[in-house]
């Protein structure tokens, strides 16, 4: 048996961190202040910690929406699409159908669900049937629905009293509500908690966790075992799907009101990071997506202070990217000639 060194999450954080200073410090004017409002300034007052937590909340969906589809051992990677295009949808019905608040806003989440479950159980689909890779499948079709949506928001549903291409707000009943006001934290940060912690228990203490795990570790040995594999990749990517859905739609009911063009901020590619630096742990997607908007918040917060380059956040975040993933293909490939040794 061979072991090889991996990166640790908490090695991948300081590395991360290290970059960012030692970037910022080279690029900015003022360094010490550029670095103290990055490091700080999510913490200087309420208002700016409540916008930090506030966007960590769509990568908590994102991110354990890729990490149930890892535990099935499937990938899906039209995240982005599928936070973006069900959002859009789940607005474009709130707008068209009134009821009441509670009823409105659990209907619209469904609704959202179902699109965004949709649209990953297409990919799983083609899979099964004609062997396409769900990895290729899901990116193309939820690049795709970007477009849609794109054209939606531009075209039919657009508001025209707006001078973005955007829908026309919801019902100031059906939003969630508000944390820390006035920051944008809303109530869909325990929803995003919840199910994270709802996941962890069923994957730990249930029987599809069970099977989810023997799928993702040996399909073949689960068949053997009466295990139908083919059910467990249909509902991994149909959860994937529509937990990302969900987070669009929780986004435009706490903090937009409405769905405008470009909304997503690339939070479903993201979310695939948050989940691979926790090694697909529900328990801890929380903490790496905070770990994600601190940095999101830092560099806004500098680049108001002290005018620093919002691009630098996204260098930063790229490296992040490009470590977390290298660990896990390492920690795959160490996996992979274990088995055969």
């Amino acid at each position: 048996m061979t072991h090889r060194k991996v990166l640790s999450p908490i090695f991948t954080v300081v590395v991360a961190f290290l970059i960012c200073a030692v970037i910022l410090g080279a690029t900015s004017r003022q360094p010490r202040e550029t670095l103290r409002w990055f490091f700080l300034g999510p913490f200087s007052n309420l208002y700016y910690f409540g916008n930090m937590l506030a966007a960590s909340v769509p990568l908590i969906f994102t991110g354990l929406a890729a990490c149930i589809a890892f535990s099935a051992g499937v990938f899906n990677l039209g995240l982005e699409g599928q936070y973006y295009f069900g959002a859009i949808v789940g607005t474009i019905i709130a707008l068209s159908v009134p009821t009441s608040r509670l009823s409105s806003t659990l209907f619209v989440l469904v609704v959202s669900f179902s699109v965004g479950g949709l649209l990953s159980l297409a990919s799983a689909l083609l899979k099964l049937e004609f062997g396409f890779s769900e990895l290729i499948s899901s990116f193309m079709i939820g690049q795709i629905f970007i477009y849609v949506g794109d054209f939606m928001l531009n075209g039919p549903f657009r508001d025209p009293e707006a001078a973005l291409a955007a829908t026309r707000y919801l019902d100031e009943g059906i939003g969630l509500a508000k944390i820390l006001p006035p920051s944008n934290l809303h109530v869909g940060y325990v929803i995003g908690l919840t199910l994270c912690l709802v996941f962890h228990f069923v994957r730990k203490h249930s029987v599809m966790g069970y099977e989810f795990k023997t799928v993702k570790e040996n399909p073949r040995f689960a068949k053997i075992h009466g295990i139908k594999v083919e059910k467990i990749w249909l509902l991994a990517m149909l959860l994937s799907g529509g937990v990302a859905a969900v987070g669009g739609m929780v986004e435009i009911l706490g903090v937009y009101g409405r769905a405008v063009r470009g909304f997503s901020h690339g939070n479903g590619f993201n979310g695939i990071a948050v989940s691979l630096l926790v090694r697909n742990d529900p328990a801890l997607i929380f903490l790496s997506a905070l770990f994600f908007a601190y940095l999101e918040s830092g560099g806004e917060i500098a680049s108001l202070m002290v005018q620093t380059p919002p691009e630098i956040v996204r260098l930063v975040q790229g490296i992040v990217f490009c470590l977390v993933t290298a660990e896990f293909l390492f920690r795959r490939s160490e996996r992979d000639a274990d088995s055969v040794a």
